[in-house]
């Protein structure tokens, strides 16, 4: 697939941001030394004649002695080129975390030590006349001594953090997790892998932001060459790369805008900031007279969701060139004449730009459909220009299933949702199934209603009015998902296909294909149960992305009670109160899990399937799960975050089946976040266009007519005289009929 906007994980966009700017800062600063104010001085007549940007901005010093970072076999050593940048920058990105663990992980430099000079201890006891001072070199890297040497307090939370996890988001956390659980493996594993490449050290990270939280330029310090940062630990090495960094992020600034300076600069270090007097005032910059005190200027500081965009074609991003729409389309950035030439002629046709260009506008045309919905911050959510960190942050939504959508990383203490077994079931234990949708202020699920709904919901207004939510509650953006399980019951498999009956079924077992990001959110599927009182569900949710922890794991959501209990064998099963005394007879919400491709499932056959923004074209086992759906033949209904993707969808099906899927509507639950699309500028939503699969007809039968209201039934014909029976033949009786 040419864009993969709505798919790849955003944190990795913001990686490759982070690490294509740094590179290209690492390039042009050159070496380290005495020549270095000379070869930035030329720019310093430049940097005066910038506007001003009425922003603080701030210097951030922070040091780091805990966390390394490994390189695989697929990364290029060195921290300018190499720390596994090539994968983020080459012509086949990265689309989840775990893709990068070949490349580049992040590692706990503290926890190896210890447990390395505890092991050592052992087998210097075992085996006489090995040297601890020789085998720690070659253990720990070079960075290790610095690290244990430095004389500067525990690491504030922050950048490394911030520039590490949050430039990978979740992605610091996951990969200590992976090498974790390769130490756990055992000694001899993780010394193979450290006599290979022993981590690098990131002592120190310079980080330039504005009071926003736009990053604005980034330098890394590795392998302790320069020493830790901090108070009493000698940051007069760090001020010709600081005023380097300065000078660079104002000429080439990495977030968002034209090339400006500061109104004023505030240094996170009294050292540095004592160098900096002399050095700073050259830019036309005023220096704050004391340094910060704090690690940011303001309560709420965020980093905001950067804006920088990429050539569809180089991927260079636009603060190094400057991109510009195709002037037919609009919707696919290039830098320039070349790329879009290059894209305009590519071979085969089907790929090329000539062939997409009429189709991307007629995708353009759609973006105003996309952004009506009645909430008050709709406005907001929908442009292109939607800072979805400061959103959350502003309304206190960074904790339980809000950290999903975000890139931020939750502090020390902070309550996490684990991808367990039982997703919820430390939570449950309250009875309450909407902690997990809280943030910090008050609640934002009202009580259920008394009285079930009378009519179907096909809008996010007539839902929000009946279940007593404001139009300015963003609750919409976790409910999209059981939202669209309820609109294709309701509505799509009734009319697609009447013959199922599906709205007079008791039960109803679900199966959720290729599910990933809907497990970690598991609990907003609680909602289906207030909907449709009238069925119990199972929901099975199915792909090789899940835990394998949670492999074969099944809990059950019951509505009668508020106490939990749990069952050996048979998983968790979780009796919430909904506040309300049934009226009707109890209805559960089962949910099951198992961790393999769709076409590896064995059981029975659902009564339906439902797939959120599937991606046909970018995962090789669709070609195999797609085989087993047309041989299954069950209503299977799948979500996009684009036009794009659902021909794309279609044109998978084709290959795989001979089959199709049905024209693309618009879903009325959709998210309302805009997703943030790098190389590109079509609308993209999360569950914004849904379709089902159209099976390629068995052969011997006629093809399956197109979905519409049921055909009249055919007025039977006269029924055959009966036969007389024959002497001493027998009367067929029920039980005989019964077993036909």
């Amino acid at each position: 697939m040419e864009f993969v906007s709505g798919y790849r994980d955003e944190f990795l966009d913001f990686a490759a941001l982070l690490f294509g700017w740094f590179r290209k800062f690492a390039a042009e600063r050159g070496a380290v030394g005495a020549s270095l104010e000379s070869r930035w001085r030329q720019l310093e007549a430049q940097i005066r004649r910038l506007p001003q940007d009425p922003a603080l901005w701030v210097l951030h010093v922070l040091p780091n002695r805990s966390v390394g970072i490994s390189l695989g076999q697929g990364a290029e050593p060195g921290p300018a080129p190499g720390l596994g940048a090539a994968c983020f920058l080459g012509d086949e990105p990265p689309l989840h975390l775990r893709d990068l663990s070949p490349y580049v992980s992040f590692v706990s430099l503290e926890e190896g030590e210890e447990a390395e000079e505890e092991e050592e201890e052992e087998e210097n006891r075992e085996e006489e006349g090995t040297s601890v001072e020789k085998v720690d070199p070659e253990e720990d890297g070079e960075p290790g001594p610095t690290s244990r040497e430095s004389p500067q307090e525990a690491n504030p939370p922050g950048e490394t953090e911030e520039a590490e996890q949050e430039a990978g988001g979740r992605g610091g956390e996951e990969g200590c997790r992976e090498d974790k659980a390769e130490e756990e493996a055992g000694p001899d594993r993780r010394k193979g892998r450290r006599s290979e490449a022993a981590p690098l050290h990131l002592s120190c990270l310079l980080l330039v932001t504005d009071e926003h939280g736009t990053i604005l330029g980034i330098d890394l310090l590795m392998d302790g060459t320069q020493g830790s940062a901090g108070k009493g630990s000698g940051t007069e090495n760090l001020a010709p790369r600081a005023y380097a960094l300065l000078c660079h992020s104002m000429a080439c600034p990495m977030g968002s805008g034209d090339p400006r300076k500061p109104r004023q600069l505030t240094v996170g270090d009294a050292q540095l900031h004592r160098e900096l007097e002399s050095l700073v005032p050259r830019l036309g910059v005023k220096l704050a007279k004391t340094p910060m005190r704090t690690w940011g200027p303001r309560p709420g500081f965020t980093f905001a969701s950067l804006r920088a965009q990429t050539c569809h074609v180089c991927h260079r991003h636009s603060f190094e060139v400057k991109l510009t729409p195709c002037p037919q389309c609009s919707a696919v950035l290039y830098c320039g004449e070349a790329c879009l030439r290059a894209d305009w002629r590519r071979c085969p046709d089907d790929v090329s730009h000539q062939f997409w260009c009429p189709r991307l506008a007629a995708f353009m045309e759609r973006a105003g459909e996309l952004a009506t919905l009645p909430f008050t911050y709709t406005a907001e959510v929908t442009s292109e220009s939607f800072n979805k960190e400061a959103f959350l942050a502003s309304r206190g939504l960074t904790r339980g299933y809000w950290t999903q959508l975000s890139m931020l990383i939750p502090g020390p203490g902070t309550p996490r949702h684990p991808q367990a077994s039982t997703p919820a079931l430390s939570l449950l234990l309250s009875g309450d199934p909407y902690q997990l949708l809280q943030g910090d202020g008050p609640a934002l699920m009202p009580p259920v209603p008394p009285d079930p709904p009378r009519g179907l919901f096909g809008s996010w207004q007539d839902y929000y009015t009946w279940r007593g939510l404001s139009l300015d509650s963003p609750m919409a953006v976790l409910l999209t998902y059981p939202l669209t399980v309820y609109y294709v019951i309701t509505h799509l498999v009734p009319q697609s296909f009447p013959e199922l009956n599906i709205q007079n079924k008791q039960s109803l077992k679900i199966h959720v294909v290729e599910a990933g990001k809907e497990f970690d959110l598991v609990m907003v599927f609680w909602e289906l149960l207030v909907l449709l009182p009238h069925m119990a569900l199972e929901l099975q949710f199915v792909g090789d992305g899940l835990p394998l922890d949670s492999d074969q794991q099944h809990f059950t959501l019951q509505r009668d009670g508020p106490e939990v209990s749990v069952r050996p064998g048979s998983g968790v099963s979780a009796r919430l109160s909904s506040g309300t005394k049934e009226k009707a007879g109890r209805r559960d919400l089962q949910i099951k899990v198992s961790a393999r491709p769709y076409h590896l499932l064995q059981g029975p056959k659902p009564d339906l399937v439902i797939g959120f923004n599937s991606g046909f074209g970018l995962k090789d086992t669709w070609l195999s799960s797609l085989p087993r759906l047309q041989s299954l033949r069950v209503p299977a209904f799948f979500t996009e975050s684009s036009e794009y993707g659902c021909v794309m969808d279609d044109q998978t099906m084709a290959v795989a089946t001979g089959g199709g899927t049905s024209p693309p509507r618009p879903n009325p639950f959709r998210s309302p976040f805009r997703l943030r699309a790098a190389d590109n500028r079509m609308p993209w939503y999360c569950n914004a266009f849904i379709f089902h699969l159209v099976y390629k007809p068995s052969q011997g039968s006629g093809a399956r007519p197109a979905p519409g209201p049921a055909p009249p039934a055919p007025t039977p014909a006269a029924p055959p005289a009966p036969a007389r029976r024959r002497r001493g033949e027998k009367k067929p009786g029920r039980g005989s009929r019964r077993r036909r």
